[in-house]
C-alpha cells in the first residue's frame, strides 16, 4: 500500500502557454490527460491512483488565467478572479476584503499559509470529496461499486443534507460564498467558451453518483465573476464610490454586506466541518435585507443554499427574534446520519453568529 501512494503510473508533463493550447492538448490525449493548477489535490489523486493520467496538462503558464480584475465603473459593477489567481492573492486583495470581505475571509480560512501561496481558486472549487472512504480502498458508489461505506460506517463528517445513497460533502472553502453571490463561472473547452451560473457548477448526488461538478469532459475552469446583475431603476447613476440614487444610496460596501465563517477542528489545515456564507442586499436606508443568500458548507455534496432562513431575513430587519427564527430555519430539511446529528446544532450556531455579525 505505501508502495502505491508513493509510486505514481509514469506521466508525461505539458505546459501549455494558452487555454487553446490547453484544451488542444487534452482533446488529442483524450481520455487519458488531466489538468494541472496548483496541483494540491491532483497530487494526491495521482499517488493513490484514483486518477491514472498518461499526460498531465500544467496551466501554470497561462498568463490570462491569473489575475484580479475589478471593474467598479460599468453598469453592472463588479470583479473576475482568475481560475489560477492563488487563494493568497485574494485573502489580500484589498478591493475583494472591501467589497466581498466574505471570499477574502474564506480564501484566508482554507488549509495553512504554505498551501494557500500554491492553492488556486479553480483548483480549490473542483477539488474532489474527501471521504475517507472513496480516498482508501473501498470500492464506494462513487467509484463505480454497489455501496455507500459511511451511510452505516464513520460518518461524523458526513452529510445532513441531500445525502442520496452517497453521503460525501463538499471540501470547497470557497464554494459557498460563489454560490451565496451569484457568481458566473466561465469555462473553455472543446466546444469554445461558455457560462455556467455558480448554482449549476456543483453535482448533486442524485444527478451523477460520480462528479462533483457539471464541467464537460476536456473544459478548463478560466474565471469566477462577481457583479451586480439586478434590473436597475432608471433613477440609479454610478459615481466612483459605488451605486447611488434614490433607491439605493449606499455605497456598494455597504449594500452588500458579507460574511464568511467556518468551523474546522483546528483553525490551520484542517477541512471544514461546517461552514456558512451570508450575503445581504440592503437598498434604500440600509436597515432591511431586500434579499438574502445563506449558503451553507460541508454539509451536502453541493454548497447548500437554506432557503427557509432566507426567506425568513428578507424584508425584515436583523433583530434578535429573527436571527433565532432564520437560525432555525437553517436546519430544515437536515437528515443527520448515526454520528453527524452534532452537525444541526452547528449549523444554527453559525448561521445565528454570522447574522449577528452582520447586524453589528
Amino acid at each position: 500500500m505505501k508502495l502505491q501512494l508513493d509510486e505514481p503510473r509514469p506521466f508525461k508533463l505539458a505546459s501549455p502557454a494558452s487555454v487553446e493550447d490547453a484544451v488542444r492538448l487534452w482533446n488529442d490525449r483524450r481520455g487519458e490527460a488531466m489538468y494541472l493548477a496548483g496541483g494540491g489535490d491532483v497530487a494526491d489523486m495521482v499517488k493513490r491512483h484514483l486518477a491514472r493520467p498518461a499526460l498531465l496538462i500544467d496551466l501554470k503558464g497561462v498568463a490570462s488565467l491569473r489575475g484580479i480584475r475589478p471593474n467598479f465603473t460599468a453598469p453592472e459593477p463588479g470583479f473576475t478572479v482568475g481560475a489560477l489567481t492563488t487563494l493568497s492573492e485574494v485573502a489580500e486583495d484589498e478591493g475583494i476584503r472591501r467589497y466581498l470581505p466574505a471570499l477574502a475571509m474564506a480564501a484566508s480560512r482554507v488549509a495553512t499559509p504554505q498551501i494557500r501561496n500554491v492553492g488556486t481558486v479553480g483548483g480549490n472549487l473542483l477539488q474532489e470529496n474527501r471521504c475517507p472512504y472513496y480516498r482508501g480502498e473501498w470500492n464506494c458508489y462513487r467509484k463505480g461499486g454497489l455501496h455507500c461505506y459511511a451511510d452505516h460506517g464513520f460518518n461524523r463528517e458526513h452529510a445532513i443534507y441531500e445525502g442520496d445513497r452517497c453521503f460525501v460533502v463538499s471540501p470547497s472553502d470557497l464554494a459557498p460564498v460563489i454560490v451565496a453571490g451569484n457568481a458566473i463561472i466561465h469555462v473553455h473547452g472543446p466546444r469554445g467558451p461558455r457560462t455556467i451560473p455558480a448554482e449549476e457548477l456543483f453535482v448533486r448526488p442524485s444527478q451523477n453518483l460520480m462528479r462533483m461538478h457539471s464541467l464537460d469532459k476536456g473544459e478548463v475552469l478560466t474565471a469566477v465573476e462577481f457583479r451586480v446583475r439586478e434590473p436597475q431603476s432608471p433613477e440609479f447613476h454610478l459615481t466612483g464610490r459605488g451605486l447611488r440614487g434614490s433607491v439605493s444610496p449606499l455605497p456598494l460596501e455597504q449594500r452588500f454586506p458579507s460574511i464568511f465563517i467556518k468551523y474546522a477542528m483546528r483553525n490551520a489545515f484542517d477541512f471544514a466541518i461546517a461552514s456558512v456564507a451570508v450575503i445581504l442586499d440592503r437598498q434604500g436606508d440600509g436597515r432591511r435585507a431586500s434579499r438574502c443568500a445563506i449558503v451553507l458548507g460541508a454539509v451536502a455534496a453541493t454548497p447548500y443554499r437554506a432557503r427557509d432562513a432566507e426567506r425568513v431575513v428578507i424584508g425584515n430587519q436583523l433583530t434578535d427574534e429573527v436571527i433565532h427564527e432564520a437560525s432555525q430555519a437553517a436546519a430544515r430539511g437536515a437528515k443527520p446520519l448515526e454520528l453527524n446529528e452534532y452537525k444541526v446544532g452547528l449549523v444554527k450556531k453559525l448561521v445565528a453568529e454570522a447574522l449577528q455579525e452582520l447586524r453589528s
